[in-house]
């Protein structure tokens, strides 16, 4: 007869994450987890800003540009310190346990935020897509939430294969829109029109806001980091995968907005809420608004279950320190963190039942800005601390791009409190729950944690 294992010797070595994951997914975390309803919605209100193409143009590209210098800090840290969580783990190794708790507990605040708000979204467009359901409309995001997160419960590999499936959906969509936008030939293109600046100092004011607002747009360039220890080779594949999806991101932008800007005249783009729709209804009639609300659900729908996939490894990260609770390191056989996936999707279905897209969106802003600077400080203490680190990607142009986006980043989190003082303070009272939360759930002693913590 077979003896079978104790609960005591099942508790002691808990079961860890699968090393499946490939760079076609990374990309694709990186891509699906970052375009979304922002490039959808936001290039009106930035022509508005600028009223200028060509500086609308430099906007986007600036923003781009930061992305690509946070993602080259992320690629050194995620590269030499392969493990689940994301910037949690890079604070708490770089800065110590009580940062890195602020930095675990606001990406978690900010990712349980952004699944509501991306629920939200992705609802309102299914409700103008099937007017049928607008009656239960209310019902639409927490049912999004309980789906995916059913999909992601079977396993890492059938999430891993809907995330790459959907973002490819997405691609495709986005090149057909810019396409389409370009072939038509029943009129003459809008120019690109330009206008004076009111003054030097207007300018610089109004594309420093138009960076802060585009870079919301941007966030999830770090997306790969999170499935570290998921990656067959993280040190390879991490930092090609987090580069790559970058770019495609940039390009894609770049392209949708020299789409709408050769589309619309810039009156028009600057007073648009929906840009994409109006320039194809400008060239094929009413049913082009339907094909780019269909292109926004494959977009949110993406960004979405992205999210659903990303956030439980924050938790799992966490309970590997001892900072969560220890069901939270509990993973099914199919690689699944299935206790923290629960509980995220149910502080996700919480946020979007309570809060508004509009109020969610921003208290995420607030709190994506954080984590950049607090990244970068953590890479320069562990350069000066663990020299012998193993790292595979040492970020280039070390020390000035890191401290660049120290500088940027903390500036801009700075100048995002002033600009939108209300949800602002939202997000500062979540991030002092911060305080108390750590006292109560102290890290356990170095010998009662998992194998793999930081």
């Amino acid at each position: 007869m077979v003896a079978q294992p104790s609960a005591v010797s099942l508790a002691a070595a808990p079961r860890g994450l699968l090393r499946v994951l490939g760079f076609a997914f990374g990309v694709a975390m990186v891509v699906g987890g970052t375009v979304g309803v922002g490039i959808l919605r936001t290039p009106g209100s930035i022509a508005g800003k600028l009223g200028n193409g060509e500086l609308n143009f430099l906007v986007w590209l600036l923003a781009g540009i930061y992305a690509l210098i946070a993602t080259n800090v992320y690629a050194e840290l995620a590269s030499s310190v392969p493990r689940a969580g994301g910037p949690f783990v890079f604070v708490c190794r770089g800065l110590g346990e009580f940062p890195g708790f602020v930095a675990g507990w606001s990406d978690f605040a900010n990712n349980t935020v952004s699944n509501a708000w991306t629920a939200i979204a992705t609802s309102e467009f299914l409700v103008q897509l099937f007017p049928q359901v607008s009656a239960h409309e209310h019902l639409l995001a927490p049912a999004l939430i309980l789906a995916l997160t059913g999909v992601n419960s079977v396993g890492v590999r059938t999430g891993s294969g809907l995330q790459q499936v959907l973002t490819l959906l997405k691609v495709l969509l986005l090149v057909g829109l810019v396409v389409a936008a370009f072939a038509y030939s029943g009129t003459a293109a809008a120019p690109i029109a330009s206008s004076a600046p009111a003054s030097l100092g207007a300018t610089v004011v109004a594309v420093v806001v138009s960076v802060q607002l585009v870079l919301e747009t941007y966030a999830g360039y770090n997306n790969s980091c999170y499935f570290a220890a998921e990656f067959t080779d993280p040190g390879r594949t991490l930092p090609r995968s987090m580069f790559a999806g970058t770019l495609v991101v940039i390009l894609l932008y770049l392209m949708v907005n020299a789409a709408l800007l050769h589309s619309l005249p810039p009156a028009q783009l600057a007073a648009s809420t929906l840009p994409a729709a109006d320039a194809l209804a400008n060239f094929y009639g009413p049913v082009a608004r339907t094909a780019v609300t269909a292109i926004a659900v494959a977009c949110t729908l993406a960004l979405l279950h992205g999210n659903v996939l990303l956030t439980p490894r924050i938790l799992y990260g966490m309970s590997c320190n001892g900072l969560f609770v220890r069901s939270g390191t509990y993973v099914t056989r199919t690689g699944v963190p299935l206790v923290a996936l629960w509980v995220s999707a149910a502080i996700s279905i919480a946020f979007a039942t309570l809060g508004s897209f509009e109020v969610l969106f921003a208290i995420s802003g607030s709190l994506t800005l954080m984590l950049d600077p607090l990244c970068a400080a953590a890479l320069f203490t562990l350069r000066r601390r663990e020299p012998a680190l193993a790292r595979p990607f040492r970020a280039v142009g070390f020390p000035w791009l890191p401290g660049l986006v120290i500088i940027v980043g903390g500036t801009l989190f700075i100048a995002y409190i002033g600009a939108n003082p209300r949800p602002s303070l939202i997000a500062c009272a979540l991030l002092a729950v911060a305080f108390p939360l750590f006292r109560f759930v102290r890290p356990a002693p170095a010998s009662a944690r998992s194998p793999g913590d930081v």
